[in-house]
């Protein structure tokens, strides 16, 4: 079974148990959770093996999907980007906008180098969007393809 299939799945059951309204973090997290329990001892070892470099076109695990809103204003892209660097993620593709005063931008990290965990890293997107008062979205690449499929 494909990585992003797994996801999907998990992903899937975890809604339709806490309903549509659940917290998109409460579920990332438990879908997190649970991948990580079943890839550690109900999948096979080749699939286990390859649980944190999902191809590309499943999404990658290594790999975050960052999303800002908010309205336009100077030094939100660097604010954003200060902290990647910080943390040694590269811009694998940048695209913002602003339509109207209203600002909008989505970014794909690689985190392969990052030096603290998925959770640490969008805790400071976090924190950074309410110093900059926009809205900082971030989640891993396979997580957010699933979830977005259900």
């Amino acid at each position: 079974m494909a990585n992003e299939d797994l996801i999907y799945r998990i992903t899937r059951a975890v809604y339709e148990r806490l309903g549509a309204g659940a917290d998109e973090q409460v579920v990332e997290q438990l879908v997190t959770d649970i991948y990580r329990a079943v890839g550690a001892s109900g999948v096979p070892a080749a699939t286990a093996s390859s649980a944190s470099s999902v191809s590309t076109s499943e999404g990658s695990s290594s790999r975050m999907v960052i999303s800002v809103f908010g309205l336009d204003h100077p030094g939100i892209v660097a604010g954003v980007s200060q902290i990647l660097a910080a943390a040694s993620c590269s811009i694998i593709d940048i695209n913002q906008t602003v339509v109207q005063g209203k600002f909008a931008m989505v970014i794909i990290a690689d985190t392969t180098r990052a030096r603290e965990s998925t959770a640490e890293l969008k805790e400071r997107l976090r924190r950074e969007g309410e110093n900059l008062g926009v809205r900082i979205y971030a989640q891993r690449e396979d997580l957010f393809n699933a979830m977005h499929r259900v």
